[in-house]
C-alpha cells in the first residue's frame, strides 16, 4: 500500500466510514453500522505501517474476584482465533513473523492494544489479524491451562522486583475504592481460579467494535486504509449492549498513608504517590513540565541535589496520565548504605518549595522545551505514533495528543507552583519503602 498524498475525493460519503474531525495530522473516522472507531496518521518516513486496535477496557473494568482477566485475555487471544491458529498452522505470531513484523500486545489500567509494525505492503495482513481476533478468539480451556502458569510465572518474578512492588503498593494504598487499585496483572488467588467461562463473558462483553479504536499510521493513504479496514472489520458486530460503565469514584484522601516493603535484595528504593485529575485535565501539561524540574535530565532539581552528590543512583517523577484521576509519581534508587529518611526529606523539600516559591524563568524554559522534545520524539516514527495515540484513547479523547504541545508552550511558572501546591501536598500523598533485609542501616535514620 503505497502512500498516495492527502486524497480524500469525499471518501465519507463513498465507504462504510464517515469523517468524524482531523487534527494535527490525524483524522477520525467512525463505521456506520458497528460502530468501528478509526484513526488514521499519515507518516511517510519509511515503507513501513503500523496497525493497532485499542480496546476501552482494562485492569479498571474488572471486578473483584475477576482481576486479571484482561491481562489473560491478552495472552489468549495471541493463541488462536477461528483463522489464525494452530492447528492450521496459521498461528498469529507465525504468520506475522513470516512478512518481518514487529508485533505485541499490553494491558494497562485503561485499555488493552495489539499493534503490529510491518512493512507497508503487508499491512493488510495485520488488519485480518486484528478483525479475527475482533469477535473470532477461541479461548480454550487448553490454552488456558497453559497461559495460567506463564501468569503464575509473571507474577513470582515481580516479587523480586522493587519498582514492581512499590509500584503495586502506591496503588494498593493510594485508592481505596476505585479499581486502579488493583495490579493489571491481577491478584494471585483470581488468576489460580480464572475460568474460561469468566474469560469468555469478559470477551464478549468488552471486545466490540463499538468499544474499540483502529489506528493505523505510517506510510499509507487514507483512501486505500478506509476500504481495507472496511472489508475486514466491516463484518465484526456491534455489541448488543453498551459495556458496564465505571461507577466508583474515589473520594479524597485525608492524610498521608504509608507502607514498608521488606525482602531480600541489593539497594533501597522509595516511591512517592500524590492524587491528580484525569488525563484530559488541563493541569496535566503543567504536571508534565513540573516533572521535568523536579526529576528528568542532569540539571533537574533532585538529580542535582540526590544523584550527583550520590545519595540515590536514579530518580524519577511523571504524572500517569489515565482515564480517571491518576497519580503523580516519584521514584527512587538509593546508593548503597543511604538512608531512607534522609533521601525522602530532600524530596518532601524540593516539593514544598515548588509550592511556595516561583521556579525561575529559564527554569520553567528549559522544563518546557525538554518536555515538547519528548512529545516530538514519540511522535517521530510509525509505532511511537501509535503508542501515543493509543494512550490518548485510552484517557478518552485522542485529540490530546494534539493538544499537549501547544499547552505545554504556554504554561508560565505560575502553573507549575500552582499545580505543585494544589495536589503535591502531604495529606493527599502514598509514600512506599523498598528495604533490602541485608540492609545495615535497615532504611532508618
Amino acid at each position: 500500500m503505497a502512500h498516495k498524498g492527502s486524497r480524500h475525493k469525499n471518501i465519507e460519503h463513498s465507504t462504510a466510514f464517515e469523517l468524524i474531525d482531523r487534527a494535527g495530522g490525524v483524522a477520525e473516522w467512525r463505521h456506520r453500522e458497528n460502530g468501528l472507531t478509526l484513526l488514521v496518521a499519515p507518516t511517510a518516513v519509511a515503507p513501513v505501517a503500523s496497525l493497532g486496535v485499542v480496546y476501552r477496557v482494562g485492569s479498571r473494568n474488572e471486578v473483584a474476584g475477576h482481576t486479571g482477566a484482561t491481562h489473560m485475555l491478552e495472552h489468549l487471544m495471541f493463541k488462536g482465533t477461528r483463522r489464525f491458529n494452530r492447528a492450521d498452522g496459521t498461528e498469529i505470531a507465525r504468520v506475522l513473523q513470516r512478512v518481518g513484523a514487529a508485533f505485541n500486545a499490553t494491558t494497562w489500567l485503561d485499555r488493552t492494544n495489539y499493534y503490529a509494525t510491518l512493512p507497508v505492503e503487508h499491512l493488510e495482513l495485520a488488519a485480518e489479524v486484528e478483525a479475527d481476533r475482533m469477535g473470532g478468539a477461541l479461548l480454550s480451556d487448553e490454552d488456558l491451562a497453559s497461559e495460567r502458569s506463564v501468569v503464575l510465572n509473571e507474577l513470582d518474578r515481580g516479587e523480586n522486583e522493587p519498582f514492581d512492588l512499590l509500584l503495586k503498593g502506591v496503588f494498593a494504598h493510594a485508592y481505596r475504592d476505585h479499581p486502579y487499585r488493583h495490579p493489571t496483572i491481577g491478584l494471585r488467588h483470581d488468576v489460580e481460579s480464572m475460568t474460561g467461562e469468566i474469560l469468555r463473558g469478559f470477551y464478549d462483553t468488552f471486545y466490540h467494535p463499538d468499544n474499540a479504536t483502529v489506528i493505523v499510521t505510517g506510510d499509507v493513504g487514507e483512501d486505500e486504509v478506509l476500504q481495507m479496514l472496511a472489508k475486514h472489520f466491516g463484518r465484526a458486530k456491534a455489541a448488543s449492549a453498551p459495556p458496564p460503565r465505571v461507577e466508583i469514584r474515589e473520594g479524597p484522601q485525608r492524610e498521608e498513608r504509608r507502607f514498608s516493603i521488606h525482602k531480600m535484595g541489593e539497594l533501597g528504593h522509595l516511591a512517592f504517590g500524590w492524587h491528580i485529575p484525569r488525563g484530559l485535565h488541563e493541569d496535566l501539561a503543567a504536571l508534565l513540565v513540573l516533572g521535568q524540574i523536579l526529576a528528568e535530565g542532569v540539571t533537574s532539581r533532585l538529580h542535582q541535589r540526590l544523584v550527583e552528590t550520590n545519595f540515590c543512583l536514579g530518580i524519577h517523577a511523571a504524572p500517569l496520565e489515565l482515564h480517571d484521576p491518576g497519580l503523580f509519581q516519584v521514584f527512587t534508587t538509593l546508593a548503597p548504605g543511604i538512608p531512607h529518611a534522609q533521601v525522602e526529606a530532600v524530596v518532601r523539600e524540593e516539593t514544598h518549595r515548588l509550592a511556595c516559591e516561583l521556579p525561575a524563568n529559564e527554569e520553567i524554559a528549559r522544563a518546557r522545551i525538554q518536555t515538547r522534545t519528548d512529545l516530538a520524539f514519540r511522535r517521530e516514527s510509525p509505532s511511537q505514533l501509535l503508542s501515543v495515540l493509543s494512550e490518548a484513547v485510552a484517557m478518552g479523547d485522542w485529540r490530546a495528543f494534539v493538544q499537549e504541545m501547544d499547552r505545554v508552550a504556554r504554561l508560565k511558572a505560575t502553573d507549575v507552583s500552582r499545580v505543585c501546591e494544589t495536589h503535591l501536598v502531604d495529606d493527599n500523598l502514598t509514600v512506599g519503602w523498598f528495604v533490602p533485609e541485608n540492609s545495615d542501616h535497615g532504611g532508618q535514620g
